[in-house]
């Protein structure tokens, strides 16, 4: 008699399927879908357009993670959580915040006659939920590549 195992497949074994992730030590609190940066001695925190020192950002958190622990960045391919909410937004760009630490935004931070933000894309709003994660090439407002 031969016997046969089955684990069956949870729908969280398929949720990370085409994902590309890269796994840190965290600087503080990160909240799932939180917008991340590296530091000099990398560690990750909340990226903030708005500043220097928080940004560029690498990737998505893909979970929440506890202040000095390690956690999972979804540096490319989809990440959906509730935590995104770009209803009507469709098709659109999602970029750094510079007003809201870890946040993700439909329009350049800044407005268009803005300077001195770092601008980044993290990927394309797919569903009001879903992000297609592909990290942009930050640059400074005022046309300054970085």
């Amino acid at each position: 008699m031969v016997q046969r195992i089955v684990h069956p497949i949870e729908p969280s074994d398929l949720e990370d399927a085409g994902v590309v992730f890269a796994t840190f030590i965290t600087l503080e609190t990160i909240t799932e879908g939180d917008a991340v940066y590296l530091n000099a001695s990398n560690f990750i925190g909340r990226a903030l357009a708005s500043s220097s020192s928080t940004m560029y950002a690498v990737g998505i958190a893909f979970r929440g993670i506890a202040s000095g622990q390690v956690g999972r960045v979804v540096t490319a391919g989809p990440k959906r959580t509730s935590n995104f909410s770009f209803s009507g937004f469709v098709g659109s760009l999602a970029y750094v915040s510079a007003a809201s630490v870890g946040a993700l935004r439909t329009t350049p931070p800044g407005g268009p006659s803005a300077s001195g933000n770092i601008v980044q894309s993290m990927g394309v709003m797919r569903e009001p939920t879903l992000l297609n994660v592909h990290v942009g090439t930050p640059f400074q407002r005022g046309g300054t590549l970085l």
